[in-house]
């Protein structure tokens, strides 16, 4: 989820609060309060350092992981009362609580998308994955910009609070009742081709709450089988791809960050190869998520091969494709069974070096 809708739903646990018959003490109270929930709600992407220290790699490798588990919760939390009790005094508790609230909605609404979260590690170093949420909600910020603005013309505080608190858990609980409808189906559908328990399969939620649009991909061994589903929400295989499995892609897999990175983060790995002059290119993509043709979430090796049979590595890059609303509205409403072959793209800049 991203960081603006974090923040949204952090001033509505705020909000929230103020509806329970408070009466704040003062107008910096009132404030303090507000920014101690927004903090708690942004406090888990704290990992975003590594993004500007190391590079997307590092990123990759922390994002959602430790940051997001339950012992930082606390931590997050005690932290962001102790600094806006430095400036506010008197109320460290009350921070306190309501920014543990808001931690709770950063790692709970990433949970429920398709990229998930190890919340419960070190006990579980399961990463959590509810394929619930698309990875950006405009809902709950178009909410929040309803609710400053019915306030600031006068509408009633506490019933515009509780109605757009409605809104918004309605509005999670149908995106949650479509991911069981079709996780129901899917269990169904992977039965043609066998034993069930063989097969590993994921939905990837679309921008918009409808049934139509919603993918899948099943996994049975090397093969994916990438589809979508239908307004009625039954399945419709659009797509087949085999990953690859030969020594260049195991090198790229063993010996550079970006397929450190990619084999441990996806559940799903795809490897496709080929060759572009002398070097060998390796491309390496998360086969769970997927916008219109591409899978965004890849990265590409490039090899070369020694004399020793051996592969030495040349370069490598990482590619988080941002999300383009145009182009999801256009692969919501397509009709099914005309999305193109999904691609795994190249990151931007690449193929900078001569390929003679």
């Amino acid at each position: 989820m991203d960081n603006v809708t974090h923040a949204a739903i952090g001033v509505g646990v705020f909000a929230t609060y103020m509806t329970m018959g408070v009466e704040p003490t003062s107008t910096p109270v009132v404030a303090a309060t507000c920014i101690a929930a927004v903090l708690g709600a942004e406090a888990p992407d704290v990992d975003i350092i590594f993004q500007y220290i190391g590079g997307p790699i590092p990123y990759l490798y922390q994002h959602r992981q430790i940051s997001h588990s339950f012992p930082l919760w606390f931590f997050y939390a005690l932290a962001s009362g102790l600094i806006v009790d430095l400036f506010v005094p008197g109320h460290f508790w009350l921070y306190t609580a309501l920014a543990f609230v808001g931690v709770l909605t950063h790692v709970g609404t990433d949970m429920l998308t398709s990229y998930g979260t190890q919340a419960f590690w070190p006990i579980s170093s399961t990463r959590w994955r509810g394929d619930v949420l698309f990875v950006v909600e405009p809902i709950y910020i178009i909410l929040f910009i309803i609710g400053f603005a019915l306030i600031e013309y006068g509408s009633a505080f506490n019933w515009t609070v509780w109605v757009l608190d409605l809104v918004a858990v309605g509005y999670t609980l149908w995106r949650t009742l479509i991911r069981l409808w079709l996780g129901s189906d899917m269990r169904r559908y992977v039965r043609q081709y066998g034993d069930p328990r063989s097969a590993k399969w994921r939905l990837t939620p679309t921008l918009f709450p409808v049934l139509h649009g919603y993918k899948y991909v099943v996994q049975i061994g090397d093969h994916f089988h990438f589809g979508s589903f239908d307004w009625r929400g039954r399945a419709h295989e659009e797509s087949r791809l085999k990953s690859e499995h030969s020594p260049a892609v195991e090198f790229a897999l063993r010996h550079s960050k970006v397929g450190k990175a990619l084999a441990r983060f996806s559940p799903m790995l795809l490897a496709q190869m080929e060759s572009d002059g002398q070097w060998v290119v390796v491309r390496l993509a998360d086969a769970t998520v997927r916008y219109f043709d591409r899978l965004p979430f890849s990265g590409v090796v490039d090899l070369l091969p020694t004399v020793h049979g051996d592969y030495a590595l040349v370069q490598e890059g990482l590619r988080a494709q941002p999300v383009d609303i145009q182009k999801l509205w256009h692969d919501t409403f397509s009709p099914v069974g005309e999305r193109a072959v999904p691609q795994i793209p190249s990151p931007r800049g690449y193929r900078s070096k001569s390929r003679v």
